[in-house]
């Protein structure tokens, strides 16, 4: 019931979308642009998967080494399946799909991919907030916070500081993992016995999920490597603004490389609740928003309805075909990936150092 409830959830606003367009001149923008430069953005949105791979290598090291090239395909196919199934249940399938493939228990390889969110929260937080310097949009919080009747300041620190506290909670239950898991095994304690042993494990796979961040050298390294990855993503969209030709909006190439970094970040933390799949519907609205609204651009709303449409559709096509070309060599389905998972005796890393 909740996955329909998702699916129509994004269904609305996908009406919602069209049914606020000029849907004629929508299709004339996306017939009239130079289809050529999209293939670079494309380009740069799969390098930003290789850098993400190789950060998601280091977040796994303390656990087991596995090599980037092992790596890559179980990305893509966790970005497959959070392009085809809602609520972002892609992140499990990625790892059921690293559990199949590399034995790293799925509470373990679930917990880095969290962290990995996280990180990307935190860095396209930062995105935003630098490339604010050349498109300014104070006008535009001011004008959002009278809407929500609250302080603008309290707006931003709304969406800013839920991401760093928990950040801050995880890296401090890394750092200290013994009294981490002495609370839970508190909590615990106070739960029926049957439910002891496995959820002291669990807590442990968890705990081991963190293991990097008490490195303080994978912990900066990680985060460092999360700015290229949103800026390589940044290329895409700065490269459908130009193959569209919005870019004659916009008054000078700084303006326009800083925009596109910005409406990267507004519209990835905008659509990063679970949804439908894809974040279909969201993503558009959000998007094509974005152009309208943010100062500098002021986009014509079916021209930024064409930039959304196509921006999305090279988000989500090539990498769904080549996660479904990974499955297929790997004998596998989304299906057999997520079935028959039970890793309940799998040693925990801390358990295999001993």
């Amino acid at each position: 019931m909740k996955q329909f409830a998702a699916i129509g959830f994004g269904l609305i606003l996908l009406v919602v979308f069209f049914l606020t367009t000029d849907l004629g001149n929508m299709i004339s923008s996306i017939k009239k642009a130079n289809y050529f430069y999209f293939l670079p953005g494309i380009v740069g949105y799969f390098l930003s998967l290789v850098i993400r791979t190789y950060r998601w290598k280091l977040l796994l090291a303390p656990t087991k080494i596995v090599s980037s090239r092992k790596l890559f395909p179980v990305v893509i196919v966790g970005y497959m399946a959070n392009n085809l199934l809602p609520f972002r249940i892609g992140e499990l399938i990625r790892s059921f799909f690293l559990y199949r493939r590399e034995r790293i228990n799925t509470a373990t390889g679930l917990t880095t991919i969290l962290v990995e969110r996280l990180m990307d929260a935190i860095s396209l937080l930062l995105l935003i907030g630098l490339s604010t310097i050349f498109i300014p949009i104070s006008d535009t919080v001011t004008a959002l916070a009278e809407i929500m009747k609250i302080n603008e300041h309290l707006l931003i620190s709304v969406f800013v500081l839920p991401f760093v506290a928990i950040f801050a909670l995880v890296i401090a239950a890394s750092i200290f993992r013994k009294r981490t898991e002495s609370l839970a095994g508190f909590v615990i304690s106070r739960l029926p016995s049957r439910f002891e042993r496995s959820l002291t494990r669990l807590t442990a796979r968890l705990m081991d999920g963190l293991e990097a961040l008490r490195e303080k050298k994978i912990l900066f390294g990680t985060l460092l490597l999360s700015i290229p990855i949103w800026l390589c993503e940044a290329i895409l969209f700065y490269f459908v603004i130009i193959g569209l030709g919005i870019d004659t909006h916009v008054d000078s190439t700084v303006s326009l490389i800083a925009g596109s970094i910005l409406i990267t970040g507004i519209t990835n933390i905008g659509s990063s609740i679970p949804a439908a799949p894809g974040g279909i519907g969201l993503f558009e609205v959000i998007a094509r928003e974005s152009l309208v609204l943010i100062p500098k651009f002021a986009i014509p709303r079916s021209e930024a309805a064409a930039f959304a449409a196509v921006t999305h559709l090279c988000l989500l096509i090539p990498v769904t075909l080549l996660g479904q070309v990974f499955l297929w060599f790997s004998g596998a389905s989304i299906l057999s990936v997520s079935k028959d998972i039970n890793d309940s005796d799998e040693p925990t890393s801390t358990e295999v150092n001993r």
